[in-house]
């Protein structure tokens, strides 16, 4: 058996390196951008708030967002919640490799099952993680796009969610799931960070109205300055007003997109791939992160 590398060595090649199982969804530029902009969340509270703070990931994958989080933010401890048993297990051994195993736990979840919510455990590091009592929520919910679908069971559930559903009415189910499991994980005005298809905000934000959350937050992602947005990512909490604050664009690359989507990389669901994944697929010319992106989310370089 090899030994296993020292943990600061993979922390400093985050995200490179992350164990993915064979037919899963490699994890791409969103997940990374989801955990930034929580960061930026942590980072904005008092001193007070943010001296001990407790995290889940919704649909949390390998790992990639909970663990970017922690590791900028050392005052999180959080659980990930997945419904498929081998991404569990590989985010199980991403925490063990970057030294946070005892700071992050991953369990398998139906997020459609409230009664489980409801009943978490009490998990060895993890202050305060019993639903209703969560200081934030992080996820990535499937966008539900139309397209070929995958031969891999898991990779098709983390694109579409639902399969065989109309493509609208596969959006609110998922969503509904999603919003309804982050709101019964929440304490009263907890932090919700989500990022989703921008073209869909009007679902998300249906969705967001009907589990109690109030819109906090809104900042538009684009590949480049002459593109509409792509993504959003948003900041909502529990029981709380309305009063949305829209940033201004994020813009991701610099320079012009060559021949439509050419000069992009992209993941199978559309996402902007970042340079992490060993194997991700480019195009032939590479587009260059932005200063801007860089900025806000260090990860991508």
């Amino acid at each position: 058996m090899q030994t296993q590398e020292p943990f600061y060595s993979a922390r400093r090649l985050f995200p490179r390196g992350l164990e993915q199982p064979q037919g899963s969804l490699r994890f791409g530029a969103d997940a990374l951008l989801l955990a930034a902009f929580a960061a930026r969340g942590v980072e904005g509270m008092n001193e007070a708030r943010r001296k001990q703070l407790t995290a889940a990931e919704l649909g949390c994958g390998c790992g990639a967002a909970l663990l970017a989080l922690a590791l900028r933010c050392e005052t999180v401890t959080g659980l990930g919640l997945e419904r498929e048993a081998p991404l569990v297990q590989a985010a199980t051994a991403n925490a063990l490799r970057l030294g946070l195993a005892d700071r992050l736990h991953f369990a398998q979840a139906d997020l459609a099952d409230r009664a489980l919510l409801a009943a978490l455990p009490d998990l060895p590091g993890v202050n305060g993680c019993k639903a209703g009592s969560l200081d934030l929520v992080l996820a990535n919910p499937p966008y539900g796009v139309e397209g070929r679908p995958s031969q891999s069971h898991m990779r098709e559930r983390a694109l579409r969610g639902t399969q065989g559903a109309h493509v609208a009415e596969n959006r609110t189910q998922v969503l509904t799931v999603f919003c309804r499991a982050a709101a019964g994980l929440l304490r009263h005005q907890g932090y919700f960070f989500c990022i989703y298809d921008a073209l869909a905000l009007p679902h998300l934000s249906s969705a967001l109205d009907a589990s109690g959350f109030g819109l906090r937050g809104l900042l538009p992602v684009r590949t480049y300055a002459s593109r509409p947005a792509l993504r959003v990512l948003v900041l909502a909490r529990k029981n709380a007003a309305h009063q949305c604050a829209i940033e201004a664009p994020l813009t991701l690359h610099v320079g012009k997109p060559r021949g439509g989507k050419k000069g992009t990389a992209q993941t199978e669901s559309g996402q902007t791939a970042t340079a992490q994944a060993d194997t991700a697929q480019t195009t032939t010319v590479s587009p260059r992160w932005s200063a801007q992106a860089l900025r806000f989310c260090p990860w991508l370089g």
